[in-house]
């Protein structure tokens, strides 16, 4: 097995989870457990790790949760709102209580490697003037919080050498570029055609190309080529206004004019979404939330026998959920094809402590799809 960008991960204080810790993961790692448990909060705090706690990504998250009010949504062009920013942080903290000078660090990474652990915290700081005449800014400790004028806040991230600071009491957040891992994500909704657009013309006329093309024939075997036809679409006749508008369209083997991909359905959409995403995700990560959405049982294991293979070439970590028993056994039985054996389900459950999680390799996987044990 290659090196995996987490060999086992450790969560604190993020969302609901006060403290998760799994011992190990795969290369290929499938997320089950009930509604409301933590598997899409899993995916963001991965996804949060492999973007250094962007707040961009931060913001976009409180987004697509409904957690921003509407007159809170800035176009990106004009940046994060820092106070509306400031007030939404707590739906990112354990509890969802109000931040203050106890709330303790969000923490994303593997076990006990501290240089390679993601800390999001909330930071009191106070103006002063040093020897030397200068106003500088000074961390106060939750004692002098208390007694401070203007104490002012701010919100830190560090990992490694890397450390950013924002401040949360005024203006807008202009994010510092930074090196990010290589990450990419797709909701329970699929990606947008503008993303899978812009995915395509990454890799077309490269090797990845055809890795793509197979994922489609796992629906429609006839598939030769694919493509992007631009079409410009009225947006207000009102206004004469206008804008490109880009769909898939793919050749089939027993037609003369090409077709638009949705035209085989939905699941051509979705499917295609996953392999762009995969083979862009070289030397990084995964995320797909319930990756069986709009897919028919039976494509199931192909798909994952596609993800296994194209993964280990591409030294790719991914990690999915699923509701469906189908998509387990479908996932069983690439695994166990799969001589590499980088194969993990984990559930999460709730325990007395908090959420956390079971594991079950391939051998134990095997068993429990025999046997028909519920693992989901």
């Amino acid at each position: 097995m290659g090196n995996l960008i987490l060999p086992s991960l450790e969560i604190r204080n993020f969302r609901g989870f006060r403290h998760l810790q799994i011992e190990r993961l795969g290369r290929v790692n499938l997320i089950v457990g009930k509604n409301n448990i933590g598997k899409t909060s899993l995916l963001e705090a991965l996804s949060l790790y492999t973007h250094i706690g962007s707040p961009t990504l931060v913001w976009e998250t409180f987004q697509g949760r409904d957690e921003v009010a509407r007159k809170d949504i800035y176009r990106r062009t004009y940046g994060i709102p820092a106070r509306s920013f400031r007030t939404t942080l707590n739906h990112l903290f354990y509890g969802r209580k109000d931040v203050s000078p106890l709330t303790e660090p969000i923490q994303i990474g593997p076990k006990n490697i501290p240089e390679d652990t993601l800390l999001l915290s909330m930071k009191w700081f106070v103006n002063k003037v040093n020897e030397d005449g200068e106003d500088k800014l000074y961390l106060l400790s939750s004692e002098e919080y208390n007694t401070a004028e203007n104490p002012r806040l701010r919100f830190t991230i560090q990992m490694g050498a890397h450390r950013r600071s924002y401040a949360m009491d005024r203006g807008t957040i202009s994010e510092t570029e930074i090196l990010n891992l290589n990450c990419m994500s797709i909701d329970a909704s699929g990606l947008d055609t503008a993303l899978i657009s812009e995915l395509w013309d990454r890799i077309v006329l490269r090797k990845p190309e055809e890795d793509v093309l197979a994922a489609l024939r796992i629906i429609a075997p006839g598939v030769e080529r694919l493509s992007f036809s631009s079409d410009t679409i009225l947006e207000d006749s009102r206004l004469a206004r206008s804008h490109n508008h880009t769909i898939p369209i793919v050749k089939l083997a027993d037609t003369d004019e090409p077709i638009p991909l949705r035209s085989l359905g939905d699941g051509m959409q979705r499917i295609l979404g996953i392999a762009l995403a995969l083979v862009n995700a070289k030397d990084g990560m995964l995320l797909v939330d319930e990756i069986e959405n709009g897919l028919h049982y039976s494509v199931l294991p192909d798909l994952w026998r596609l993800i296994f293979q194209v993964a280990h070439r591409l030294n790719i970590q991914v990690f999915a959920t699923t509701h469906s028993w189908d998509c387990i056994e479908a996932f069983q039985k690439a695994a166990v094809e799969d001589s590499h054996e980088e194969a993990l389900l984990m559930r999460l459950d709730s325990k007395k402590e908090g959420i956390g999680a079971t594991l079950f390799d391939e051998r134990k996987l095997t068993i429990a799809t025999r046997e028909q044990i519920e693992v989901r």
